[in-house]
């Protein structure tokens, strides 16, 4: 009996080593954690396809789910689209849509809480814009 159960602890020492040293890859970037800090109003440049820059103008960024966030320009006169889309922490660094994204890139600095946002037509009369600014 003493001698099965010696088996038994050497078998579950040996298999705890075999997990306990999976392969851990440190090059692959680090995600999740919170998205609230992309959450606010930011101030910046509107640059519009066609139609040139705009200064001072604000966009408006919300949370709507765990990974998911809504962008509006506060401007209801230029008619420009509002978008939802995922987006992923990434270490702390940033907060980004991933580049797959149909319709919207976004990227936000968490140190400079600065963003960039491009917002591409998904639809017919929708123009491309792009948005650069720091939160207020």
């Amino acid at each position: 009996m003493k001698m099965k159960l010696m088996y038994a602890v050497v078998l579950a020492l040996v298999a705890f080593a075999f997990v306990g040293c999976s392969k851990d890859d440190d090059n692959q970037p680090q995600t999740g954690g919170s998205i609230d800090a992309a959450v606010g109003t930011y101030k910046g440049s509107l640059d519009i396809v066609g139609v040139g820059e705009k200064f001072n103008k604000t966009i408006k960024v919300t949370k709507v789910g765990d990974n998911r966030i809504k962008v509006e320009v506060e401007d209801s006169s230029l008619k420009l689209p509002s978008r939802e889309f995922s987006v992923t922490n990434s270490a702390d660094y940033s907060i980004q849509s991933a580049a797959t994204e149909p319709g919207a890139m976004f990227l936000y600095e968490i140190k400079n809480k600065t963003v960039s946002y491009l917002s591409k037509p998904l639809a017919e009369g929708e123009t491309t814009f792009k948005f650069d600014g720091t939160k207020q």
